[in-house]
């Protein structure tokens, strides 16, 4: 029998290759100064008492461990897991079914043993169904191992395990034995990706960069957490996420808060927040302040490598002392001069009144990775109140760099706003739009306070005319409390270049506070000189392009070329088309890359289809061809984006395009989604494949780093 961890296979396959460490690759080079800032953790702190923080909660995924077998004719072999297959057992004669790329007629009654190449997973299986089978073994077509997904989709019944490539080889000469597979659940394990804290009734207060980016299909809270080794089962799912509309994770990390809605509101202990003026007044007499979560427990220093994840299971917490941000910004001041041998005014290390500095003199003890999101706290008259959340930091617990936290009593009236208000999403931003198109998106809003209210809703802009934006609330006007409704935006790019707009929201009572949303648009114009170059003139395949510099046309390798931007721009094509077929291109890039952590890439080169984000590539990458199969019916519009952070450069600093070609196919009844070279390696069945894209989402989710520019 053989036991799978999905937590293990995650760790394994891609945490391990990371490096934690918050210095920065040697062939980079930054500077010292505001770089190489990463989530942080608990050093040189003690295990906490498991009843003294009830309201701490931890971000996590939830996973189902599985456990599978196989037995041929009394003899055991090791098997693994697809993501989503059936569970179940079954046992019978085997049949070879080659590669299953239809349906194995021979199969009635028998377990298909499928090779892979060629086609996908759920194909092969599907088709050993089809034949009657009744199971399936799949073995692989190369030594590595094999451990991929059939899909969410995937709707077939029969149970599925995968072997190795030479198991299979030995199989085949016994396909007149009885085997016996199972694919059974096991247990649903938790891995934490940050901190949080639980303020009352179905509201949960954490960083913004814990929560950005991430779907609330797969994150959940668990409230009150103690020990991450059990409990899974108490986590709660997430019916919305309001991370703050000016949170910035740019050059300089500000208003890092979230605040998370549970599906339903629960009875449990709630920490109380802290005003502004106490906590004012606590910095100024330095008084002191715990720290509480799973992060690591080994510290280094800015321009160390981190000595690995030493993440603990049980809760952690550290005693510190708050600064005020005079003492902040002065340390930091004399840090960088003594340091990095620069000379900085106290406005330029990044500390804004948004945030509170604690530290421990001497180092050794502070915050680290894996403490994200989770809560400084202050012992008052008032018993245990939170004054900021763990945000980011440069090293772990070194004497030279105070953690940064994000000081909570600011927020106070947008918390009010969100918890016991007119809470509407925060913030949107259109996909890139070609000029003269229009798009629409749909923003719910939520009454949750005690009280009906008449609602009007305004637009804000610093255009006074053709910004583009036009707004729909006829089902808004009135909203009953703990009531939804939803209005319309819709952008019109008739205007060429960025519009930023405001939404407010206004009520007929007074004491129900209202908040607002930040909606951001980008316009790009049509480019014939591309047009001709990769389409020949057609006008069915229509270019646009534009960001802060456009695509331009590149002879020397008969393609394009992004444009001449710097730190903080961005370079963006489009192609825009209608039918259901295939897309193919090359793609070259040659930029900054991140070697510390390839998910999180300084400067990229994106691939964007119909809104989503499919891949990238980053570093000195030559040309490459993709294909993009079963694009569905309908309009498309396909986005290469070059997009630099805020500081250094490498290479020529550009991203390269050519042989652009859609290859239209027969409409298909059933639409289909798109699929990315990454994608791809999720249940593609020919060579390649590396891992399950779900768990690379969530390893990339547990890898989360704050990463900020030298000023």
């Amino acid at each position: 029998m053989k036991y799978i961890s999905y937590t293990l296979l995650c760790i394994t396959l891609f945490l391990a290759p990371f490096r934690f460490a918050f210095a920065e690759s040697s062939t980079t080079q930054k500077n010292l100064a505001l770089t190489s800032i990463e989530m942080p953790l608990i050093v040189g702190g003690e295990l906490a008492n498991e009843n003294d923080w009830p309201w701490m909660s931890a971000l996590v995924f939830t996973i189902d461990e599985l456990t599978t077998s196989l037995d041929v004719a009394g003899v055991d072999y090791d098997s693994s897991p697809f993501l989503y297959a059936p569970t179940g057992q079954a046992s019978a004669v085997m049949v070879d079914c080659g590669i299953g790329d239809s349906a194995c007629d021979s199969a009635t009654g028998k377990l298909c043993l499928i090779a892979r190449g060629e086609i996908n997973f759920s194909e092969k299986v599907n088709n050993c169904q089809a034949g009657g089978g009744i199971g399936a073994i799949i073995y692989n077509n190369s030594p590595s191992k094999l451990a991929f997904t059939l899909g969410e989709d995937f709707s077939g019944t029969i149970p599925v395990i995968s072997i190795s490539q030479s198991h299979g080889a030995e199989l085949l000469g016994k396909l007149d034995s009885i085997a016996t597979i199972s694919n059974e659940p096991q247990t649903t394990t938790q891995i934490a990706n940050c901190g949080a804290s639980f303020i009352g009734t179905k509201w949960v207060l954490t960083a913004a960069h814990c929560v950005s980016d991430i779907s609330i299909d797969f994150l959940k809270v668990n409230v009150g957490e103690y020990d991450l080794t059990d409990g899974a089962s108490n986590a709660k799912a997430i019916a919305s996420i309001y991370i703050h509309p000016e949170y910035n994770e740019g050059a300089e990390v500000n208003n890092d808060i979230a605040i998370i809605e549970l599906v339903e509101s629960i009875n449990h202990p709630a920490i109380t927040l802290l005003n502004a003026t106490e906590t004012t007044q606590l910095a100024l007499d330095n008084s002191p302040a715990t720290v509480i979560g799973w992060g690591n427990v080994v510290g280094y220093g800015p321009y160390e490598v981190s000595p690995g994840n030493s993440q603990p299971d049980q809760l952690r917490q550290v005693e510190l002392t708050l600064l005020t941000n005079k003492q902040c910004k002065d340390k930091l001041v004399q840090t960088y001069k003594d340091l990095d041998n620069r000379t900085l005014s106290t406005d330029d290390v990044g500390i804004t009144d948004s945030m509170i500095c604690a530290h421990f003199l001497g180092g050794g003890r502070g915050s680290c990775q894996g403490d994200s999101g989770g809560p400084l706290v202050v012992n008052t008259n008032q018993g245990w109140q939170q004054v900021g959340i763990v945000s980011y930091g440069i090293g772990c617990a070194d004497a030279n760099f105070p953690d940064i936290y994000t000081r909570v009593g600011q927020f106070t009236d947008w918390i009010n706003s969100i918890t016991q208000g007119i809470a509407i999403e925060t913030s949107y931003s259109f996909p890139i739009t070609p000029q003269n198109k229009s798009q629409t998106q749909t923003l719910n809003v939520t009454n949750n306070s005690v009280t009906s209210a008449n609602l009007t809703f305004s637009l804000a802009t610093e255009m006074t005319s053709n910004h583009g934006f036009n707004l729909v609330t006829d089902h808004c006007a009135f909203l009953a409390a703990k009531q939804s409704c939803q209005i319309q935006i819709t952008f019109d790019a008739k205007t060429l270049g960025k519009q930023n707009i405001t939404i407010k929201i206004d009520s007929n009572a007074e004491d129900i506070p209202t908040s607002q949303a930040y909606i951001s648009a980008q316009s790009v114009a049509a480019n014939t000189n591309i047009n001709t170059q990769l389409s020949n003139g057609s006008t069915e395949l229509l270019w646009f392009s534009g960001g802060d510099k456009p695509w331009q046309v590149d002879n020397t390798q008969a393609g394009i070329i992004s444009g001449d931007i710097t730190d903080g721009e961005q370079s963006s094509v489009l192609l825009t088309f209608s039918g259901s077929g295939s897309l193919s291109f090359d793609w070259s890039v040659s930029s900054e890359e991140n070697s510390e952590a390839p998910e999180e890439p300084f400067d990229a080169l994106y691939l964007i289809i119909d809104g989503e984000q499919i891949s990238f590539i980053s570093g000195e990458i030559g040309f490459e061809t993709v294909k993009i199969d079963n694009l569905s019916a309908g309009d498309h519009q396909v986005t290469w984006l070059y997009k630099k952070d805020a500081s250094s450069s490498a290479g020529q600093d550009q991203g390269f395009l050519k042989n652009v070609a859609f290859t239209a196919s027969t409409p298909s009844n059933t639409p289909s989604t798109p699929t990315s070279p990454n994608e791809q390696t999720s249940n593609d069945s020919s060579g390649g494949s590396t891992s399950f894209n779900i768990f690379i989402g969530l390893c990339i989710y547990l890898q989360r780093r704050l990463r900020i520019s030298a000023p």
